[in-house]
């Protein structure tokens, strides 16, 4: 008799017979032969559904500990020995998700998760069993796959036992960097957002019980989860998403502030990056950061007017900025040293920083000093201001002044010289718009436009043309 009839045969006497039911481990056997093909795996895994789906239908396979009257050790000790069966099918069955045969991959996982649905019926999602099924997925690497559990985990029971496997496998794995797209891809998936309005409601009822619990392991998992090693790209995709997705569903969101503090030290993109979610806990949560300034400060390079993200950080620029309890040399730092880095900017970053400056002229009046000082003043004669100190208390900026200004007046934009008319000469009190949807390409689209116009022509159409007149400087010929 081949394999195949075998099981067939096995499948059919136990779905016929309970009493068979010793006969699941000759299945298990089979199953766990080494080398054998694919089409015989998947029949061992079709025999075992079909069994199961029969078997699930009791409510002591799933229950610890046998809660029934009947008394008969012998049914007692039947149905530990099949609840012990189950999880060793279980077991068996989740270990071929990360099978090199996609067919094997797709039947595992779907037989997996329709155990555990058929589990639910009865009692909650089994926390073992279902770390077992979630760390077999994650372990695949496979997209996929991740995909197809990220729309199961929706319904409470899902969401709190996801986040529980989630933590527990980041602890597990926190040396694997390969990991770690798998696990954003899934605990990203985990959309807490309504639960944390819920539990601002602060009701005693089970629910809410349950909702706080979640709550509560999401900050876990995420301070679990951020330990793992990041490739470079999702290291920055978790920074720029962190302050929007993440910090406002956190019942505590000071638990960031380790991982914060190191990337906004790490300088660069990572720094700019973390700005918008570090400025929150400092807002929001009171966080004593007193060296953000310096920090935010020391960051202002050439360079940084050249990266993509430019646009982004003048925007935060203009939030951080916007207290009038900063003292003057601050802010005169901050834009002394904006105006001295944009003589090597491309003018449309260069309209962004003037814009930005006006603003900070405008919300800090004793700023206009450095506009205002004239070409005769000390300060534009010899600049007292230290482009090399990175102590923006001891830069001097309130000393010197922007004469800058004359530079980019003269800047062959046409569009950077009005801007800094604006700056000089401002009309009003009223804050003007940054402009940050502005790239180098839509400005000189705008120009292109302005002056491919139609050169004049004669109104009058000539009727001939005298060769005589032009003689000595054109030949006819």
């Amino acid at each position: 008799m081949s394999k195949m009839e075998q099981l067939s045969a096995l499948t059919a006497k136990i779905l016929s017979d309970v009493s068979y039911t010793n006969e699941i481990v000759t299945i298990l056997d089979i199953l766990a032969e080494e080398k054998q093909s694919e089409i015989l795996t998947i029949t061992a895994l079709s025999s075992l559904k079909k069994i199961y789906e029969k078997l699930q239908t009791n409510r002591w396979m799933f229950e610890e500990g046998d809660k029934t009257e009947d008394k008969d050790k012998e049914v007692l000790e039947y149905r530990q020995w099949m609840r012990d069966t189950y999880n060793e099918v279980f077991s068996a069955i989740t270990s071929l998700i990360t099978s090199p045969h996609q067919q094997v991959q797709d039947t595992a996982f779907s037989i997996s998760l329709s155990f555990l649905t058929a589990e639910t019926v009865f009692v909650k999602l089994p926390r073992e069993r279902t770390f077992l099924f979630i760390e077999q997925v994650l372990l695949t690497k496979n997209t996929d796959l991740v995909s197809k559990l990220s729309k199961e985990v929706s319904d409470l029971d899902w969401k709190f036992a996801a986040l529980k496997a989630v933590g527990r496998f980041s602890k597990l794995h926190c040396g694997d960097q390969t990991l770690s797209d798998f696990v954003y891809q899934l605990l990203s998936a985990i959309d807490i957002s309504e639960l944390s309005q819920h539990q601002e409601e602060k009701q005693k009822t089970d629910a809410s019980k349950t909702i706080h619990h979640i709550c509560k392991t999401y900050n876990s998992t995420w301070v679990l989860f951020l330990k793992m090693p990041k490739s470079r790209e999702l290291y920055h995709t978790i920074l720029s998403s962190l302050h929007e997705n993440v910090i406002p569903h956190m019942h505590n969101p000071k638990l960031l502030i380790d991982f914060l503090v190191d990337s906004y030290n790490l300088g660069g993109t990572s720094s700019l990056l973390a700005l918008n979610s570090l400025f929150i806990l400092i807002t929001k949560y009171n966080l004593d950061y007193p060296s953000f300034y310096p920090k935010l400060y020391r960051m202002l390079t050439p360079d940084l007017l050249h990266t993509s993200y430019v646009a982004r950080f003048i925007m935060m620029l203009d939030i951080f900025l916007k207290s009038p309890l900063l003292p003057a040399y601050l802010v005169a730092a901050f834009a002394k040293r904006l105006a001295h880095n944009s003589l090597q900017a491309p003018p449309h970053v260069v309209i962004i920083v003037m814009r930005f400056i006006t603003n900070l002229v405008k919300l800090h009046p004793s700023v206009k000093r450095l506009v205002h000082r004239g070409k005769d003043h000390a300060a534009v004669r010899a600049d007292p201001f230290s482009y090399a100190e990175e102590d923006p208390a001891q830069c001097n900026a309130l000393q010197s002044s922007l004469w800058e200004l004359e530079v980019l007046a003269e800047h062959f934009c046409p569009a950077v010289p009005a801007v800094v008319k604006t700056l000089r000469k401002p009309t009003d009190e009223i804050l003007v718009g940054l402009g940050l949807e502005k790239d180098y390409d839509s400005l000189f689209k705008e120009y292109l436009k302005m002056w491919n116009k139609d050169p004049p022509l004669e109104f009058e159409e000539p009727m001939s043309f005298d060769q005589s007149e032009y003689s000595d400087i054109f030949s006819f010929n």
